[in-house]
């Protein structure tokens, strides 16, 4: 018997799991995140992290390295990038090779002291567990022979909110955990995902969060289970909040990314670049804005720091 958590944990991370072998991000890959849509993502979120007074950032889980790129040609900040897909990782390397050689940017194997870390859709891509509410009581859904079913469960450790017949919540596996790590090494995180608050779920996904993507085709509930496809769910911030300020950490700003890019000076980037820069990246922007409307901003600093 199985629970959801293993079975994604291996279909990700496994040795033919997709991060270890098939991911495939952008236009032409499976999904795409803000920093392919546009430059402007990196570059306003550069200019925030350098007026926090960021002068070393550890990018965690970068992808094949644009955000880091839009932060390095707009900012003097120094990179460090933290990633677990073997393939990711040989795409940084390349597009990054230039500051590499100028020492403003290197891989890391391991967490390191930074002034900040940056996690731009890491939580998600944490494996998750099912909890179904019905009869009154939480089950737990699992794979046994083959086949997916209910067991009694004491239900989620880490949800609060409200519940409803047959109300659906994936929880995320070794989100604190790894949250408490990352706040050993730095006193400012920031974090970008698609999510909820806690009493949100029951009312904007009664049947659960769970999807998979492959080649921009969604896939929703145990359908995301498949090879070669990128799973994820929702993200919790209720629970971040909780976890942030046991570690330590006050919630400095949270709101959706939108207005976080609004707020902080996107538009202001944009008008300051050349004519023929503003041409080639003015589609890019609309997509930012219009198409990662359940992306939420959550910046985290420790308390005295």
């Amino acid at each position: 018997m199985r629970n959801l958590a293993d079975i994604i944990e291996e279909l990700l991370y496994g040795e033919e799991g997709y991060y270890t072998k098939h991911v495939r991000i952008g236009k032409r890959g499976d999904f795409f995140t803000a920093p392919h849509a546009s430059p402007i993502f990196g570059y306003t979120v550069g200019r925030f992290l350098e007026r926090e007074g960021v002068k070393t950032l550890v990018e965690v889980g970068g992808g094949e390295g644009y955000l880091a790129l839009d932060i390095l040609s707009s900012t003097g900040i120094t990179v460090l990038s933290y990633e677990r897909s073997p393939r990711l990782k040989e795409k940084q390397e390349a597009l990054l090779s230039e500051y590499r050689r100028t020492g403003r940017w290197k891989p890391v194997d391991e967490f390191v002291r930074a002034d900040a870390y940056l996690l731009n859709e890491v939580l998600d891509a944490f494996p998750s567990r099912r909890f179904v509410f019905k009869e009154g009581r939480w089950w737990e859904v699992v794979e046994r022979g083959g086949e997916y079913g209910l067991i009694p469960s004491e239900g989620p450790e880490n949800y609060r909110g409200p519940v409803k017949e047959g109300f659906t919540y994936d929880e995320t596996v070794g989100l604190g955990q790894f949250l408490k790590s990352v706040f050993t090494h730095t006193d400012r995180v920031l974090i970008f995902d698609y999510g909820y608050d806690e009493d949100e779920f029951p009312l904007l996904a009664p049947s659960g969060t769970l999807q998979g993507y492959r080649e921009h085709r969604v896939f929703h509930d145990l359908e995301a289970l498949k090879p070669a496809t990128d799973i994820t769910h929702f993200i919790n911030f209720s629970h971040v909040k909780r976890v942030a300020e046991e570690g330590g950490f006050e919630v400095v700003l949270y709101m959706d990314q939108t207005n976080f890019l609004l707020k902080n000076g996107m538009l202001d980037i944009f008008e300051d670049l050349p004519d023929e820069r503003k041409e080639e990246i003015a589609p890019g922007m609309k997509t930012l804005i219009l198409l990662f409307r359940n992306h939420r901003t959550m910046y985290l600093r420790r308390r005295g720091g």
